[in-house]
């Protein structure tokens, strides 16, 4: 389930606390946590709604405009079952602190590299250090630009990002990506020596 930057932003501040979905079946489990440009979501609730009882009350109180706005939001053929999910916000992403944490000692460098050296030799190629560079040397490049430049579609590109991410060395913007600070200091700190 994906919130954009605004609803994300508007249930971290407490001002969304429901959403709508349209969906075949189901797509969030009561309970579960999902991770947002905001942080960290809790679902509360999933209930199976009639589409015609939303009024543009609560639309707008699920961060859109108008119920038009809403509907014309949805995915999926308008016979899909539509559902209200009840949200709230549980705090920052745990990545975010780690990110920001660039005090890598000589166990941590050593860690952190042998995790990419695994993740590189189950690829075959070494693409870590080739992906944090390029989002190094391009902050805020959109992610198709970097795919392509890389040899790889978007979303090849986005999941390896991500999992760059769940490590702290990248962090996402709007568009594009920036390299954390632990990720520089792991740039700095394991820089090939030039010829």
């Amino acid at each position: 389930m994906i919130f954009t930057v605004a609803v994300a932003r508007a249930i971290a501040d407490g001002s969304v606390r429901r959403v709508y979905r349209r969906w075949s079946s189901p797509k969030a489990t009561a309970g579960s946590v999902l991770r947002s440009p905001s942080g960290m979501i809790r679902i509360d609730s999933v209930c199976e709604i009639d589409p015609a009882e939303v009024t543009d009350a609560d639309a707008r109180a699920a961060g859109e405009g108008t119920r038009a706005q809403l509907e014309k939001s949805f995915f999926g053929p308008a016979s899909n079952p539509t559902f209200v999910i009840e949200v709230s916000y549980v705090g920052a992403d745990p990545r975010d602190a780690l990110a920001a944490d660039d005090a890598l000692d000589d166990d941590a460098l050593h860690t952190l590299s042998a995790t990419l050296t695994r993740m590189d030799s189950r690829s075959g190629s070494p693409w870590t250090r080739n992906t944090l560079m390029a989002i190094a040397a391009e902050p805020g490049r959109r992610a198709a630009d970097l795919a392509e430049r890389s040899g790889l579609d978007t979303k090849t590109f986005k999941a390896r990002v991500r999992r760059l991410k769940n490590l702290g060395l990248t962090i996402s913007l709007d568009t594009g990506y920036r390299i954390s600070p632990r990720g520089a200091t792991y740039l700095h700190r394991t820089d090939p020596p030039s010829d």
